[in-house]
């Protein structure tokens, strides 16, 4: 949640209606057995990643509070109070409540330390939040305490967690996706931890269908999933050649399992473009008349890759926002599984020959996402008996900084190593595609577009065998002796830089 007036005031914290007192005292033991864990990625802001406790009523304007909570870390880190008026009518360009107190802010160890601030009430305060967008790892809270100074009276329910449950909780999910869960003290999980299902180190590869039928297995978050609205130009035109295989049901003519004409949204009901659009176009396009190009598009608007992983998706689903809830529900809260289940429809008819990936704003820049990705793959492969050496992953680039984004880190610290870790994987630059200009994470239609052909042209490198292509080469200059071919076989006077043609005996030039 941005706080545009942070900084303002939190340089006058110590005047006015504040009556701020903080203190923090060393415990190093949790009361009784059992807290409240957030799990984090690291952000540049204070209220990148949150924990929230609505209160059953507001606090009175102008009555004096004294809050107390347990809390340690799995690194240091520093966590900051700022109560809000969620209903209040002062709404900032985020339609957040501005009516927020900007209390102080401690530094969380790694021990367990008691915390403790003293304020009065300059609003209708009826939300507690705690943020801690720095930190990338775990923050545990426990013993939550709220009462007034005259009465006494505690208003948090379970703030000590001894009931099975966290109701009043939540969190700010954004793209980071921060999760939350209640465990026992000492960290460990309050049920025993899922297994991660046990892949062989090769597997027998499956019969597939039409080989003249390209199909393409797509899955990620939000710009995967598609979230520049679908304007007209996108509807119009879309060849036959190109399908879709719809991972829900959309209406009576667009069902799940079915095959039908790509025309968007190909991902739900309400989404928008997505680059699985013009990579099918392309293809098309670029590919002989006699191959059709189907895809199948698996998407989580804000998911983590873990969202992906057997042993993850029930507890991060669990954790989330009802809006995220809802999306994960048409996927029977399981969107791997259903992307294995279109699969193996879809190799009835065609075949699988790759799998594109657009996800890492939740995940972003951290250090253990290509190998969660390889696992995402390497179960891909195996369960839809894909042989790896023949199904290239192409992994999209998030928004650059230069084109308004803010999880361009991703695009240093972890995609760079996805080679290491899947050695048939290719990353799709988002180098000047343009973003929305509304957000920091996605990207315009045409941007859109543009990355969608760029999936298509490193795919077009990938397949010999369908284009005809003996030899890649790169064009200085045009050649008057040389006589140029497009992939359909017409003859072209001009070759523009780019695109791929037949030259001679079928070498291709790009």
């Amino acid at each position: 949640m941005r706080r545009i007036l942070s900084i303002l005031l939190l340089n006058i914290l110590s005047v006015g209606t504040f009556c701020l007192n903080c203190q923090a005292q060393e415990d190093n033991n949790a009361d009784n057995n059992h807290c409240i864990c957030f799990k984090a990625t690291g952000g540049k802001d204070a209220w990148d990643n949150q924990a929230n406790y609505t209160l059953n009523s507001a606090l009175e304007t102008g009555r004096t509070y004294t809050l107390t909570l347990k809390a340690k870390a799995s690194t240091a880190c520093d966590m900051a109070f700022w109560p809000v008026d969620t209903k209040s009518s002062n709404r900032d360009q985020w339609n957040n409540s501005a009516d927020v107190q900007y209390l102080d802010n401690f530094k969380i160890t790694t021990s367990w330390a008691t915390y403790t601030w003293k304020f009065t009430a300059s609003f209708p305060l009826d939300r507690l939040d705690f943020e801690f967008g720095k930190l990338n790892g775990s923050i545990y809270i426990d013993d939550v305490k709220l009462s007034d100074d005259e009465y006494g009276v505690d208003v948090v329910q379970n703030g000590d967690f001894e009931a099975d449950n966290t109701d009043g909780w939540s969190t700010v999910t954004s793209y980071r996706g921060t999760t939350y869960s209640r465990v026992n003290s000492d960290g460990s999980s309050t049920t025993e931890e899922p297994k991660a299902p046990e892949i062989p180190d090769t597997w027998d590869f499956a019969e597939q269908g039409d080989k003249n039928f390209h199909i393409y297995l797509c899955f990620g978050q939000s710009n995967m999933e598609g979230n520049a609205a679908v304007e007209a130009i996108d509807k119009q035109n879309v060849p036959e050649r190109f399908q879709m295989l719809p991972a829900v049901d959309f209406s009576s003519t667009k069902k799940m399992g079915v095959w039908c004409t790509a025309i968007p949204p190909l991902c739900r009901p309400g989404t928008g473009l997505t680059p699985a659009d013009y990579f099918g176009r392309t293809l098309v396009e670029k590919l002989p008349e006699d191959i059709k190009v189907g895809v199948i598009n698996v998407a989580v608007g804000g998911a983590k890759i873990e969202l992906f992983m057997e042993e993850f998706k029930d507890a991060y689903i669990a954790g989330e926002q009802p809006w995220f809830k809802n999306y994960c529900a048409q996927y029977n809260n399981d969107p791997l599984g259903r992307l294995i289940e279109m699969g193996k429809i879809a190799q009835k008819s065609g075949t699988i020959k790759g799998i594109l990936l657009h996800q890492g704003e939740s995940n972003n820049g951290a250090a253990d996402w290509c190998g969660k990705v390889a696992e995402v793959y390497k179960r891909i492969c195996y369960k839809l008996g894909l042989d790896p050496d023949k199904t290239p992953l192409l992994a999209g680039e998030t928004l650059y900084k230069n084109q308004g984004g803010d999880c361009s880190l991703h695009n240093q610290a972890a995609l760079p190593n996805l080679k290491k870790a899947v050695p048939n994987s290719y990353v799709i630059s988002a180098k000047g595609i343009p973003g929305n200009g509304k957000d920091p994470w996605h990207f315009s239609a045409e941007g859109y577009r543009m990355f969608g052909k760029r999936y298509a042209e490193q795919m077009l490198k990938l397949l010999p065998e369908a284009t005809g292509i003996e030899e890649v080469k790169t064009v200085e200059a045009g050649n008057k002796n040389t006589l140029y071919f497009n992939l359909q076989g017409q003859r072209v006077n001009k070759p523009k830089k780019g695109e791929i043609y037949i030259v001679n005996n079928k070498k291709v030039i790009k």
